[in-house]
């Protein structure tokens, strides 16, 4: 599990014994696993979500992290993307405002027939509790269907021993599962539409070409796209809050100054003079703060990924 390697680099014992004496929540809190349709047709997509509720804002009660093995058929199932945001606050609620944060850590990605997801926070436990809201998505699969059946499984992995979910003072959060497996049915072919349906669509394609015969020669309009960097938190040590940069695309080249180093979340201060905290797949030390570097920067989940670092003095 990822999040344990992470967790032993980044945290040190005298921490984690700590967190082990941590008070309990206050309550045992439900996982929840929905799929956003029952049956599909081959060749289309769909979402799997996964939810907690019964938080509150008692101390402790709220989801600070979790790592959990997920189980799907890969004859024919596809994995085809993951995110980690709450649909209903735009969000994600493991990475709330909070000037000084070395931001959210997460992952997810298949080996076989298994996907390994994580997610840790670094917001403090007082916004975490205070925050936090009481029942949200905390994880989203998804996937595209490869071959027909009858009712195919996508299920929590309850037999793995490292399953984990963690309050937001580091300590185990009490849980139990309202549903931990979904099943989709895989047709040939996309369902017929009642005699009705076909009407509507009907109208709706005359409407559609009576809009077209209007605006023919009128100008084509782009819709813009905008994208907010991960929310940052407040720790012991207070970080310099990060300025928004520009949203990476994938392989974007940069060059910057790394201003500070937490394990694997470095804070870079852009040629441009803008400054953001990403996750870096090479783990750099304080001893390479005030180095210039060029990179990689590419968006992975919600979080901004550098790779193909090279020190440049």
């Amino acid at each position: 599990m990822h999040i344990f390697r992470l967790l032993s680099r980044n945290i040190s014992c005298a921490l984690l014994a700590a967190a082990a004496c941590a008070a309990p929540s206050a309550g045992a809190a439900t996982i929840s696993v929905a799929s956003s349709a029952s049956q599909v047709a081959l060749g289309q997509s769909f979402r799997v979500d996964f939810r907690i509720a019964g938080l509150s804002a008692a101390q402790y009660d709220s989801l600070g992290g979790f790592d959990l093995d997920v189980l799907f058929d890969t004859s024919v199932l596809e994995f085809a993307g993951f995110s980690f945001l709450d649909a209903a606050a735009s969000s994600n609620q493991l990475d709330l405002p909070e000037p000084g944060s070395f931001g959210f850590f997460g992952d997810a990605s298949a080996a076989g027939g298994t996907i390994d997801a994580y997610g840790v926070s670094g917001n403090s436990s007082a916004v975490l509790d205070g925050g936090q809201a009481g029942a949200f998505r905390f994880l989203s699969l998804d996937f595209k269907a490869l071959a027909a059946h009858a009712g195919t499984a996508i299920q929590i992995d309850l037999a793995d021993p490292n399953l984990l979910f963690l309050d937001s003072g580091a300590g185990l959060l009490d849980t139990n599962y309202s549903t931990a497996r979904v099943q989709v049915a895989i047709g040939q072919t996309a369902p017929v539409p009642e005699p009705e349906t076909l009407a509507l669509l009907g109208l709706g394609a005359l409407g559609l070409a009576a809009a077209r015969r209007r605006k023919a020669g009128g100008a084509l309009l782009a819709a813009a796209i905008l994208a907010a960097g991960p929310a940052t938190a407040q720790t012991s040590a207070p970080a310099p809050k990060a300025a928004p940069a520009a949203q990476a695309s994938a392989g974007t080249p940069v060059s910057g100054e790394v201003v500070e180093v937490r394990g694997k979340r470095v804070l870079l201060r852009l040629a441009s003079g803008e400054s953001r905290w990403v996750s870096s797949t090479q783990e750099l030390s304080p001893a390479d703060v005030g180095k210039k570097l060029s990179a990689r920067l590419a968006p992975r989940g919600d979080a901004v990924v550098m790779s193909d670092i090279t020190f440049t003095n």
